[in-house]
């Protein structure tokens, strides 16, 4: 199954082609010009593996959370994509994602870089028969977050962080934080959802926003 997915939940937002749990090709868009750039990076990766969007078979998108500008623009686009080519949409928040391609066993906390000095965090518990996620997802400041991790103690959390998010306070206090490929992770995850026949009302998705809106330029 051919499918386009799309995250711009993060300030370097991925617009990708996947098939089977393979990455066949991505393409990287600038912090903060989704609005630009999304649409004419989809169309390049398509060109350059000669595809039209007619080859697609679905569609997979990160709900966030996150950049509140970035993923209004990846839910629109890749609503609007599902809608007119007809195919099957799955919208994943982006740690659900995260915690279900990660092969780590016990307390999980995703983590993620969001503005003012705050960070995007969720905590769950992960066995072989279930994963459940045990808070809600939180926007504040990572000393809080890596103090809410010690709660569980005895059981040490496990931090799933993205592999380009430069977080080595995590690392200083958890040896085994793991770090994940975000658009490995979520086409993983749509993957497995569109298997089971599993998809989303187009009407009603909506982003995941947890932090306030920041007031700026948009761009």
């Amino acid at each position: 199954m051919l499918v386009a997915g799309i995250d711009v939940s993060a300030d370097r937002g991925i617009v990708f082609l996947g098939q089977g749990k393979e990455v066949l090709a991505k393409k990287v868009i600038d912090p903060y010009s989704s609005s630009e750039k999304l649409l004419p990076l989809f169309d390049a990766l398509l060109k350059e593996r000669e595809l039209e969007p007619e080859n697609l078979e679905g569609i997979i998108v990160s709900l966030g959370p996150g950049s509140f500008t970035g993923l209004r623009i990846g839910v629109s686009l890749a609503k609007g994509l599902a809608f007119v080519l007809k195919v099957p949409l799955v919208g994943a928040p982006a740690f659900d994602s995260w915690v279900f391609s990660s092969s780590a066993q016990g307390i999980l906390c995703a983590v993620h870089r969001g503005h003012s000095s705050k960070f995007y965090a969720a905590f769950y518990r992960k066995d072989r028969e279930m994963t459940t996620r045990l808070t809600d997802y939180l926007f504040l400041p990572l000393d809080k977050i890596i103090k809410m991790s010690k709660e569980f103690s005895p059981e040490k959390a496990r931090f799933l962080i993205s592999y380009e998010s430069g977080l080595n306070k995590i690392d200083s206090v958890s040896p085994f934080a793991e770090r994940i490929i975000p658009e490995q992770a979520l086409l993983e995850f749509g993957i497995q959802r569109l298997a089971k026949g599993q998809s989303e009302d187009i009407s009603s998705l909506s982003p995941l926003y947890v932090a306030p809106l920041r007031v700026g330029p948009v761009k």
